[in-house]
Parts: C-alpha cells; sequence; structure tokens
C-alpha cells in the first residue's frame, strides 16, 4: 500500500501545530497523526491521495477565510503550509541527520542528508555549491535540534527536518535531587537518563528503576569514555567539590547543550574560581548554570526536580537565556 506523509513547514500566529509535526497517509485515505489537531486533516488526506496517484509532491497552505472558515480553515486564526509527498522520500533511517528537501521553487522533492560531521548525501538539483550551503545550514539546524524553513535566492524554500540523538540527562551525583529529577525527566517523556556516582550505595538501581544506565564511577573516568555530545544536558548535584569539579570541567569543555550545578551563590562562586584556576576559559564558564533550576521559590527534592527539568526543557526548546543575561535563581541554591 502506498503512503504519503504531510509535514508542516511553516506556522505563523496560534497554529496548534509547530513545523516538523506530521502525519502519514495511506492510499485508502486511513491517516495517523496531526498536522493541526483536527482543523485541515480531512482536506490533507485529499491532497495526499491525489499527490500518490500523480508521484509528485505538493506544498499546501492553509489558514483562516471567511469561505474557509467552516470547512477547512483553521479555527485557532493562524496559518500553516503543509508539504506532502510519497513515504519513499520523506524520512530517513539514521539518527542523527538532518533531511532537506525543496518544497518550494525548482527542484520540487530534491533532497539531500546532512551529518553532524559535515557530511551529507543526495542533491537538490542546483549545483554541488548549492547542496554545500544547504547541508551546511541543515547541520547547524540539526545540532541545535530545529526544523524549520529556509529561504534561498531564487524563491528556493528549502525545509530542514531534524532527526537528532535522543536528549539525554546525564545526572552526576546520586543524591535525592537526582532521584526526583530522573523520574520527572522520565514522565515528561523523550529523555534517556544516566547517573553516575563513584559512591556504590548512592547509585543503584533501587534508588533509581527509571533510569536508563547507572555508572559507579568517578566522573572524569565516565567522560572519558562517554563523550558529551549536543544532546546531552548535564546536572551536577554531589555537593561535593572532589566528585562535583572533575564533572563541570569535563562537560564545560564538550558539546553539552546545558550544565548546571547545584549549590549556594558562595559555592558557585567558589567553585568558579576553582575552575578557572584549573583552566576552563570564561567563555566555557559563562556556559555554567548555577545555582541549578528556575526560581520557582522550591524546597523539596521533588520541587528542586521540577526546577531543574523546567531549565533543561527551556535549553532544549532554545528558551534559556545565558547565564549572565538570566536573573539569579534559587530553585537549588542550597
Amino acid at each position: 500500500m502506498k503512503v504519503a506523509v504531510a509535514t508542516v513547514v511553516q506556522a505563523y500566529g496560534s497554529a496548534p501545530r509547530r513545523p516538523g509535526a506530521k502525519m502519514a497517509i495511506a492510499e485508502d485515505g486511513e491517516f495517523v497523526g496531526s498536522v493541526s489537531g483536527g482543523c485541515v486533516e480531512n482536506d490533507v488526506v485529499e491532497h495526499a491521495k491525489q499527490v500518490l496517484e500523480e508521484d509528485h509532491p505538493r506544498l499546501v497552505p492553509y489558514g483562516i477565510s471567511d469561505e474557509m472558515a467552516f470547512n477547512v480553515g483553521l479555527a485557532c486564526g493562524g496559518q500553516i503550509e503543509v508539504f506532502i509527498q510519497p513515504f519513499g522520500r520523506a524520512f530517513p533511517t539514521e539518527k542523527p541527520v538532518a533531511f532537506a528537501y525543496v518544497v518550494d521553487g525548482e527542484g520540487q522533492g530534491n533532497g539531500l542528508l546532512a551529518w553532524e560531521s559535515g557530511k551529507h548525501r543526495g542533491s537538490l538539483g542546483q549545483g554541488d555549491a548549492f547542496d554545500d550551503r544547504v547541508a551546511e545550514d541543515a547541520t547547524t539546524r540539526l545540532r541545535e535540534g530545529k526544523s524549520g524553513l529556509i529561504s534561498y535566492d531564487g524563491g528556493i524554500k528549502v525545509f530542514v527536518d531534524t532527526y537528532p540523538s535522543q536528549p539525554t540527562i546525564v545526572i552526576f551525583g546520586g543524591v535525592h535531587i537526582g532521584v526526583a529529577l530522573a523520574h520527572l525527566a522520565k514522565a515528561a517523556g523523550g529523555f534517556r537518563v544516566i547517573v553516575v556516582d563513584a559512591r556504590g550505595v548512592w547509585a543503584t538501581p533501587s534508588r533509581f528503576p527509571e533510569a536508563d544506565e547507572i555508572h559507579v564511577m568517578h566522573a572524569d573516568d565516565y567522560l572519558k569514555g562517554h563523550p558529551l555530545g549536543s544532546n546531552a544536558y548535564v546536572a551536577v548535584l554531589s555537593h561535593d567539590p572532589k566528585l562535583d569539579d572533575p564533572a563541570l570541567f569535563g562537560a564545560l569543555k564538550s558539546e553539552a547543550r546545558f550544565v548546571g550545578a547545584i549549590g549556594s551563590p558562595k559555592t558557585q562562586r567558589e567553585r568558579r574560581e576553582r575552575l578557572k584556576a584549573a583552566g576552563i576559559t570564561d567563555e566555557q564558564l559563562v556556559r555554567l548554570q548555577g545555582p541549578i533550576g528556575l526560581d520557582i521559590g522550591a524546597q523539596s527534592p521533588e520541587e528542586i526536580g521540577v526546577a531543574i527539568l523546567s531549565q533543561i526543557i527551556a535549553a532544549k526548546n532554545g528558551k534559556l537565556p545565558t547565564a549572565i543575561e538570566r536573573p539569579r535563581v534559587a530553585a537549588a541554591a542550597v
């Protein structure tokens, strides 16, 4: 059975789904997924049938108009553009990878794959120079974990569909706050959880039943064998310089998306001085979020876990200001 995939490539206003949202449609009209939360799905199905019949992709805009209001318009007042293409062209099988394809303009439907390493495969049909330019843009989007539409000269619009590695929270320190954070991260969905603590009594399956990995070892030993990529979010929670400083030293030199550490403002000042003395640069040090966690007046381990996870989610979604821009947080200033 033939299948088409519809992807939101542009969203304006209060559209219910953001770029990258998908639905798959079979030639008999059955579908799974959503591109608008129910507003335009029926019309997308009809377009998908035609795409499969013609074996040619198409870009379909939707918005609220008087004529469409009771038919296929977006009742929320937003606007979206949906690109519909045969399934065989729609999904890469490898991760992390970005799939860039032309949704409007010459070469519509052509695509290429780009990896974090900078390598790419495929062609958009506009020459090697254009492919190289798009691949570089796609690699940047992949590292940021963001899908989106990019416009190029000549009216060519390319959608970059990113498939990053699964976001992973690495908890250094199997303390009570770490237990709460691990549980909340799994409940929130989408996160892998890794716990690292040289103190075996703290890092056990009974304390962290939902953790994907538990490593009873010192932070520097762990980091030697497990480099942190751009999908890593680091929470340093031991509150012991002998354990925390090596974890922070390695994390701040890595590509980790987020690095935070528990401790009072005084602890943070002393910690930063030690890290600078050990060779961490000002540019690296500004990445350190400390005290870790959003300021929600958290007190209990569970509340502090919520504050930390909220800050990590903000970092994942590009909503976290730098350590210089943000106000002092107090959620985990213990």
